[in-house]
Order: structure tokens, then C-alpha cells, then sequence
């Protein structure tokens, strides 16, 4: 897979969870209050796998500015070198300028009231991909990271735990038996099958953000005579620019079309089922997220704790109390941070 095909399918995760964290209720304290301020980070609740942990200090302050925030890092690296850097944090899936880290440029999407999910490039190539979750209320901050190589493969992970100036760590409830699993990964398919130019042409368009472009090219593939044999990633990458245009009608169409050509794709039907969310289709989403977890055999997957929070959401707009009140337990039992486990 080349390194802008594993961009744009990191990116296309991240524009899907951000489409579903729209539906989500507005139950704890929303981020743009509880971000403002001064965090500091605390090592004995911080690693990274392999380790040493990356950094000995560090404190972030975010500060209202714009749509979103700005933000300053300064903190020394396990080697004991100072680390300074500035950052602009808006929440719109768009690249924003980052200095002094290492890497050049970060895109934000809120995924529910106290969690978003980042990607940070290199000279256009992504190189991590993480949430950033708020906790207790708005007193901790935890950042779950993969380090990714250009094409996608994991080649490690961090949690870096914060607590805001002038909170008493002692005060805070304790840290769960494990540290928190890492964000829900971000599925990279096998490399598509040869493409015709049309495909090519589409591909190119979404990942410029040309999504008008993106949708006439791929469904001229899609409604031409003689099909590629990756006409599955067509319907996908379809769908995708459709929700990048909030249409999300047409966006539901095209994974139905994906998952009826690879019913037993995962990662599709996850989508599918969050799409449904957003839609109010309550109890077909209820029947996706069924069946995906039915067919998901990693008891500790996070896309699993996503699924079952969303699904027990879905219960309970349906005034299902005690089977969404079942799925919320067991989704914090995979993922302590989410939004309906503090």
C-alpha cells in the first residue's frame, strides 16, 4: 500500500468516527470548557510500549483561540532533551501547522463529548494516530497513541496520563488494573486490487479533498460496463466523500452496497452501523453492532468497547435501560476512558 493510500484510510477512520460522535448525547462537561488551561503530565501513569516512556516532563496548555485552541508543549524527552513546541488545535479533520515537535502538522475530530481522535504527519505522511480523552470530570487528560510507519503498520504505543494545574493527584480515583488500552485502531484493508484510471483519478480527488470530483470518478467506476475487481473500495471511498459532504443518506447506501459485496468485512459493517447512528435507525443499528460484535473475536479489541457503547446508547434511546446499561459496563471494561464510565 502506497504511504497516500495509508494516509487517506487513517483519515477516512477518523472522518467516520467523527460522523458518529455527532449522535452522541451531551451527558459530561464538554471539552471546550475543560480543555482551557495548564496539564501536567504524570510518568508513573504514562509508558510506551517499547519503552523507555517518551517523556520525563511535560506540561500542555491550551488556551481559547478562534474555532479552536491554541496549544504549548514544553517538556524534556527520555534522552533529557527540552522539547518546545506550538500547535493549533481545531476540531475540522483538516491539517493544521504544529513547530518544534516531531512532527510538522496534526487534524482533530470530536468523537463525543470528551474524546477526540488525532492523526499527526511528517512532511505529509502520518506518522501517529491517537484519542485524546478528558476524565473525572475534566481533572485528567490521557492521550492513547500508535506510532505508524508510511504504510500504516503499527510500530508502537504510548498513554501519556495529565492532570490539570492544581489538582491533587492523591484525590483522584485510582488508575483500573491495566492502563488504558490504546485508541480504537485504525483498520488498514489490504492493499485494493489494480485500479482503472477513473479509480486512480478518485483516489487522488478525496485525498485533496475535491469530494465532488472523488464522487463523479468513482461512480463513473461504479457504473461502468466492465467492473475492476475493487469495486468494493469504490462503494467505500464513495461513501466516504459523501460524508465528508454531511450526506450521509447517500453515505449509508454505499457501505450497504460494500458490505453486500464483503458481508463479512468488519471494519465496513462498524461503519455501517455508526452511519446508522447518525440516521436515528436505532434498531437496525442495534442489529449491526450485533452482528459485528458477534463476529468480532477480540475480547479486548477497542473498536469492540466503541461498538458496544454505541450500541448501548442506541439502547437506550429506545428506553431499553438495562440492556444499554449491559453494553455501557462492559464497553468501560475494554475502555476504562469512555465518555459513560466516570
Amino acid at each position: 500500500m502506497s504511504s497516500s493510500r495509508s494516509r487517506f484510510v487513517q483519515r477516512a477512520a477518523i472522518v467516520i468516527l467523527a460522523a458518529v460522535g455527532a449522535a452522541l448525547p451531551q451527558i459530561v462537561i464538554a471539552q471546550g470548557d475543560a480543555l482551557v488551561g495548564k496539564w501536567i503530565l504524570v510518568p508513573e501513569r504514562s509508558k510506551s510500549t517499547p519503552g523507555p516512556a517518551r517523556y520525563k516532563e511535560m506540561t500542555i496548555t491550551f488556551s481559547a483561540a478562534g474555532k479552536g485552541f491554541s496549544k504549548s508543549i514544553e517538556g524534556v524527552d527520555a534522552q533529557g532533551k527540552a522539547v518546545k513546541g506550538t500547535a493549533e488545535v481545531v476540531a475540522d479533520g483538516k491539517a493544521h501547522p504544529v513547530t518544534g515537535m516531531d512532527y510538522d502538522s496534526a487534524s482533530w475530530n470530536n468523537v463525543s463529548p470528551t474524546a477526540s481522535v488525532y492523526t499527526f504527519d511528517r512532511r505529509r505522511t502520518t506518522v501517529a494516530v491517537g484519542t485524546r480523552t478528558l476524565g473525572q470530570n475534566g481533572k485528567t487528560l490521557t492521550y492513547s497513541e500508535r506510532a505508524v510507519d508510511a504504510k500504516g503498520k503499527q510500530q508502537g504505543t504510548s498513554v501519556m496520563f495529565f492532570i490539570k494545574e492544581g489538582v491533587d493527584l492523591a484525590s483522584l480515583a485510582p488508575p483500573p488494573g491495566a492502563a488504558p488500552p490504546p485508541p480504537a485502531p485504525i483498520v488498514v484493508p489490504p492493499p485494493p486490487p489494480a485500479s482503472s484510471p477513473d479509480e486512480d483519478a478518485g483516489d487522488a480527488a478525496l485525498a485533496a479533498g475535491n469530494d465532488d470530483e472523488a464522487i463523479r470518478l468513482y461512480t463513473a467506476a461504479i457504473e461502468a460496463p466492465m467492473k475492476t475487481p475493487r469495486l468494493y473500495y469504490d462503494y467505500i471511498s464513495r461513501g466516504i466523500a459523501y460524508i465528508k459532504k454531511n450526506q450521509t443518506a447517500e453515505a449509508l447506501k454505499d457501505f450497504e452496497e460494500a458490505l453486500k459485496l464483503k458481508p463479512d468485512d468488519l471494519d465496513a459493517r462498524f461503519r455501517h452501523a455508526g452511519l446508522l447512528v447518525q440516521q436515528k435507525q436505532y434498531e437496525a443499528a442495534i442489529e449491526d453492532y450485533t452482528k459485528f460484535l458477534e463476529a468480532d473475536k477480540d475480547a479486548m479489541d477497542p473498536n469492540r468497547a466503541m461498538a458496544l457503547r454505541l450500541r448501548g446508547f442506541s439502547y437506550n434511546t429506545l428506553q431499553q435501560d438495562v440492556k444499554a446499561g449491559e453494553d455501557y459496563m462492559a464497553a468501560c471494561m475494554i475502555n476504562p476512558m469512555l465518555d459513560v464510565c466516570s
